[in-house]
């Protein structure tokens, strides 16, 4: 499937939920500096419908999940549509990216993670080189399985786990799994890995 149709399935998913009254993320809060109203921090979602006022020197850089693009602002406002964002002040830069996913796991530790962006029912799709973000604090690291063998292990920087730059790309297929650690408490998601996958979002 090209980037454009999984884009447009994304943007049908928004606008299923959007149908039945309930709010749903549309962007990633990559990075914010300066004075911005109401305060962000990097890596937090915003909802479809979200409006954000930037003083003049304020920057952020924002990932929206069904546009696939990563754009930078600066001063103004910016305000988060279905399929993309406006902004009444400098848009500094944009750039088209893979699709990011996402996985939302459920209260029970024992629960099936459920893909809610880009994917079926049961498995997300990584990268072969995998960036993950994590939506809460405190997680020490990401464990990458294939079956019973242990593929490598990700150590999380703040909310940020990647792939390190010198290692050998995970290889094409399913059978894969990820494994999001904070503690004693360890949450395993089924995965394929596929080329054209982007970040991977994660909701614990």
């Amino acid at each position: 499937m090209s980037r454009h149709a999984i884009a447009l399935v994304g943007v049908m998913l928004i606008a299923m939920t959007a149908v039945a009254g309930v709010a749903r993320a549309a962007a990633l809060i990559v990075a914010a500096q300066g004075e911005i109203t109401p305060a962000v921090e990097a890596f937090s979602e915003a909802d479809e419908g979200a409006a954000f006022v930037l003083n003049a020197d304020a920057e952020m850089i924002v990932l929206h999940y069904a546009a696939c693009t990563e754009t930078h602002f600066r001063g103004g406002e910016v305000t988060v549509g279905a399929v993309g964002m406006t902004s009444t002040g400098v848009r500094v830069g944009e750039t088209a990216v893979e699709c990011p996913r996402k996985v939302a796991f459920a209260d029970s530790a024992n629960a099936v993670a459920a893909v809610v962006l880009r994917g079926d029912e049961d498995r997300a799709a990584i990268n072969v080189r995998p960036v993950f973000v994590l939506l809460d604090d405190g997680f020490e690291r990401i464990e990458i399985r294939r079956g019973a063998d242990l593929v490598r292990q990700l150590s999380v920087d703040g909310r940020i786990a990647r792939w390190p730059a010198g290692a050998t790309p995970l290889a094409p297929g399913e059978g894969y799994a990820f494994v999001i650690v904070r503690g004693g408490d360890a949450r395993a998601a089924a995965a394929v890995v596929t080329a054209d996958a982007g970040v991977t979002v994660v909701e614990p």
